[in-house]
């Protein structure tokens, strides 16, 4: 078997500096062509000097992962010293051993004496598993057990670094992960860096196939509940490999994921957040893990080191579960432009740095804030980020966020849970729901992926009818939740009427000097007991969305509409 190349420390050096990637390699496709008889020696010889020459895969090129399928081109790259000699790259395909000739030249970099080289790969379909062996005159890299699939990097703070170890039926997954052998797993080590990488500073877990170790280490460590559970999900609804690559830390904010071209764009350069969610967090976490730890509340030290590294990867989607951290001070109010333009920044970066491999609008899904403490009374954090997460809308896709899919979570409160209210264990439903809007959004299948949200709203005799349309059959579990706004003040009320597509509000709240203004729906920090919100629907029991509405009035009729924003 290929010995892999030793890792050499003068790599480092390459890391913080900005690299220009070279363009696409030359190759000549061979059919029925073996490995050329020098390389078994190559291959034995094949350790790296202890000194000398740069020679390496980018980090997270390991054995054992999973590359984009067709009909995009998979990117492998790395860095040499040699700059100006030729690299060649061979794919044996099994098990035809059918063998795919590249070559190409290493192109200098922007630090002296450093290079990189990479090549785009033909389209390869689902399925396909492949060696692949780097060669220059330095050495050979081996790439072993190599499937082709859809990679998702799964992206945000603790809820998404939520391991499956600390989720409810945790003992179920880790027992049954043996039987995914086609979902490959890494998880990136937490770090954060005051310029731009591209390597990772360090990898949590290697790149590895499912199994009660791999994706059940200590809480925090790897492997992401909901990463798991969605990529499970997908793996068994189309049937092709899933690579899922986990980079997350928790307690931090959206601007620390952002890169200074987005937080320009809204503002936010030179307004640090506020450290005190990550300081919180880290109060709750074990020793071993906070030990030595970076600060990343910074704006765009976890885009430098965490993400930038990766962009050069071709990749199908993101999964983003974050918000938390925003929910309190100015970062609240501005996120409603900071988070869809994170989309926006890291699909124009994908596709550029994977030279166009990567879709320009790559699938982006993102959990919906669960609930938090079990207070009836508050109205403000939390129900403001849920907002701004669809872009003031209530709804993804939407034309702020084309290609955007959510799972809804604020119905999934775990007041008791041993990591903190604000970490519940039931990502099941989570990975459900995400799973039923990824499908329908990502991959195009017929499915009713979001919960009811209404289509108008108007004031009747009978009371306020809020209209759901026809999309949905509505199952109302609880008579709550809804609120007008009389003049300045927002006060509650209640169903009176319901049936399958339309519900009735009492709508006499207002005194008789105040005008009926606004409507709001869920609009609480935990808006609801588990799963008993008022409005769902009967397919796939998913909640409503929380949405908020302002009134307006056409010939003495006071009406709701919910196409455009609506700023709050």
């Amino acid at each position: 078997m290929a010995l892999l190349l030793l890792e050499n420390l003068k790599l480092l050096s390459i890391l913080a500096c900005s690299m220009i990637w070279p363009i696409e390699a030359q190759y000549v496709y061979k059919r029925d062509a073996k490995i050329e008889k020098d390389l078994l020696s190559k291959l034995i010889r094949s350790e790296m000097p202890k000194s000398g020459p740069i020679f390496a895969f980018a980090k997270h090129f390991q054995s054992h992962m999973v590359l984009q399928q067709s009909p995009q081109r998979a990117n492998v790259y790395g860095f040499s010293s040699e700059i100006g000699k030729i690299v060649e790259l061979q794919v044996v395909v099994y098990p035809t051993r059918i063998t795919h000739y590249y070559n190409t030249t290493v192109q200098p970099g922007s630090a002296n004496g450093s290079g990189v080289w990479n090549f785009i790969l033909d389209s390869f379909p689902g399925n396909t598993a492949v060696d692949i062996y780097a060669i220059s005159e330095v050495g050979t890299l081996a790439l072993e057990d190599i499937l082709f699939g859809d990679v998702w990097i799964c992206s945000g703070q603790s809820n998404m670094q939520f391991t499956v170890i600390q989720m409810f039926d945790s003992e179920k997954e880790m027992a049954e992960a043996k039987f995914y052998p086609n979902i490959r797993l890494m998880t990136v080590n937490w770090n954060a860096s005051e310029t731009p990488l591209n390597d990772l500073i360090k990898i949590e877990e290697n790149w590895t196939l499912p199994n009660r170790s791999t994706i059940g280490g200590l809480p925090n460590t790897h492997f992401s509940a909901v990463c798991w559970l969605f990529g499970k999900n997908i793996h068994k609804a189309l049937g092709y490999p899933i690579g899922l690559v986990a980079s997350d830390y928790g307690g931090t904010h959206a601007e620390a994921w952002s890169s200074p071209k987005a937080l320009a764009v809204c503002g936010n350069l030179g307004n640090e957040s506020s450290q005190k969610p990550y300081v919180n967090w880290t109060d709750d976490q074990p020793k071993h893990f906070v030990q030595n730890r970076i600060d990343p509340d910074a704006n765009s030290v976890l885009w430098n080191a965490m993400i930038h590294p990766l962009l050069g990867m071709t990749i199908y989607g993101v999964l983003w579960y974050q918000g938390e951290s925003d929910a309190y001070g100015p970062p609240r109010d501005k996120y409603n432009c900071t988070f869809p333009e994170l989309i926006k920044d890291w699909r124009y970066n994908f596709n550029k740095a994977s030279h166009g491999q990567t879709r320009a609008d790559f699938p982006f899904g993102f959990v919906q804030l669960s609930a938090k403490a079990a207070d009836p009374s508050i109205s403000v954090g939390f129900p403001d980020i849920r907002w701004h997460q669809t872009a003031d809308r209530g709804y993804v896709p939407n034309p702020d966020m084309p290609n955007v899919f959510m799972a809804v979570a604020m119905d999934l409160p775990d007041f008791i849970s041993p990591y903190g209210y604000t970490h519940p264990r039931d990502k099941l439903d989570v990975g459900t729901r995400l799973t039923l809007s990824g499908l329908a959004v990502a991959y195009g299948k017929s499915e009713l992926y979001q919960g009811p949200l209404p289509v108008l709203a108007y004031v009747s005799p009978q009371g306020l009818v809020v209209d759901y349309g026809m999309t949905w059959s509505l199952d109302v579990r609880n008579w709550d939740g809804f609120e007008l706004l009389c003049g300045t003040r927002w006060t509650e009320t209640r169903i009176i009427d319901t049936n399958t597509s339309y519900l009735i509000l009492f709508n006499e709240v207002c005194g008789k000097e105040e005008k009926l203004s606004a409507l709001r729906y869920a609009w609480r920090e935990s808006p609801c007991a588990f799963k008993k919100c008022s409005v769902y629907e009967n397919i796939n029991n998913l909640p409503g969305p929380p949405f908020v509405a302002f009134a307006k009035t056409d010939q003495n009729i006071t009406y709701f509409t919910f196409e455009g924003p609506t700023y709050v």
